[in-house]
């Protein structure tokens, strides 16, 4: 290309070798996008796009120059981004478990290729472009490495016992604070475990105990049963409320009422659905009113007992106690009697005598002896035990 001055005017000079390279350049152009828009098997459809600036511009019209277009799609589609995933060692999960802590979530990207075809499967494909429209959660796993709750099969938050009677401490060493006695087979909330302590929540009480104290249901399968009847020995107090019923099952009345060698008239062995029964009738304690029966009976051996069936010396009064004291057809009649006048007149607030619902404050208005109370809790106590 030269530029010449001629007659004052500035003249271009075109050679004929760029002149024709250009006309080859335009003829190509032409003859692919005829090629490209009439002979295409290839349907696309168009929609409004938004285009965002990018660094990492793309040459469209090199790349489908140097590609071959036949066999060849263009798609644009939402794809997956998979999550990572993370594991952590945990020393409050039994070793060998994992726990999913966050839960991984895919992520979503917006995709560009070009996928190339043949004998209409695909062979492979050329991102053009990839945006991320929503980010990948990652999952987050938490593998145990506790040996102890491996070999007891208890996690986190699930009950363990006792296996002998133990103080829950303040801390974890041999002479912390007592914050309580926990009896054995009674069971707690196991909170969080180490070498040779757990912290566990008994009731309401958050503390300490040894590891070599302790089992578990699939450790010790019975302990389930001796834990039942811990927890209805562990009622058993002084000041326990006697309108409502023991929670024992019948089998439990027939182990603590059945063949005593002090019952020797059979008395209570062979009324043990009675006191059973009373307990729902009348809202009474069955434990008691038996209790309440061999202390005034001496276990069914008394006069009264065996002359008038009255196990509980009901209407003796002290100035002729024998001849006042009511007689009964049977001592299941002496039974629903009394259950039911002690749950009326002593127990029921609107009751003549009443005073409270323990033991004692029964004492105030049933006996004239004021170490009454103490007497019947004894036996109720060796009747308790006699669970297990």
């Amino acid at each position: 290309m030269k530029k010449e001055r001629i007659n004052g005017k500035t003249v271009i000079r075109i050679s004929a070798f760029w002149f024709f390279l250009v006309a080859i350049i335009i003829a190509i152009l032409i003859a692919f996008f005829k090629y490209f828009l009439f002979n295409s098997n290839v349907t696309y459809a168009y929609s409004e796009v938004q285009v965002e600036a990018n660094e990492n511009t793309v040459d469209i019209l090199k790349l489908m120059i140097e590609n071959n277009y036949e066999n060849k799609k263009l798609i644009n589609e939402e794809r997956d981004i998979k999550f990572k995933t993370e594991k952590y060692d945990d020393d409050q999960i039994p070793k060998g478990e994992e726990v999913v802590k966050v839960k991984g979530k895919v992520g979503k990207k917006q995709v560009t290729s070009l996928q190339r075809y043949e004998d209409n499967e695909f062979i492979t494909e050329e991102i053009i472009e990839s945006v991320v429209t929503k980010e990948p959660r990652t999952e987050v796993i938490h593998v145990g490495t506790s040996e102890f709750l491996k070999k007891y099969n208890v996690h986190i938050g699930e009950e363990m016992y006792l296996l002998e009677k133990a103080e829950l401490k303040k801390e974890t060493k041999e002479d912390a604070e007592v914050i309580t006695t926990i009896n054995r087979y009674l069971n707690f909330e196991v909170l969080e475990v180490s070498e040779n302590w757990t912290k566990v929540k008994y009731k309401t009480d958050e503390g300490y105990l040894p590891n070599d104290k302790l089992t578990s249901e699939a450790v010790t399968p019975k302990i389930k049963e001796k834990n039942r009847i811990a927890k209805l020995q562990d009622t058993l107090n002084p000041n326990m409320d006697l309108s409502k019923p023991s929670g024992l099952t019948l089998s439990d009345f027939k182990t603590v009422l059945g063949y005593d060698s002090k019952d020797r008239n059979n008395v209570f062995s062979e009324n043990v659905e009675v006191f059973y029964n009373a307990e729902e009738k009348y809202n009474i304690n069955g434990i008691f009113l038996a209790a309440v029966a061999m202390h005034e009976s001496a276990w069914g051996n008394s006069y009264l007992a065996k002359e008038k069936k009255n196990l509980f010396g009901y209407k003796a009064y002290d100035r002729d106690p024998i001849n006042s004291a009511q007689t009964f057809e049977t001592y299941e009649e002496c039974i629903n009697t009394v259950a039911e006048a002690i749950s009326n007149n002593y127990l029921t607030p609107t009751g003549s005598y009443y005073y409270g619902t323990t033991v004692e404050a029964v004492n105030t208005k049933y006996a004239t002896d004021s170490n009454w109370h103490n007497g019947v809790y004894s036996y109720m106590e060796y009747l308790y035990d006699k669970l297990g």
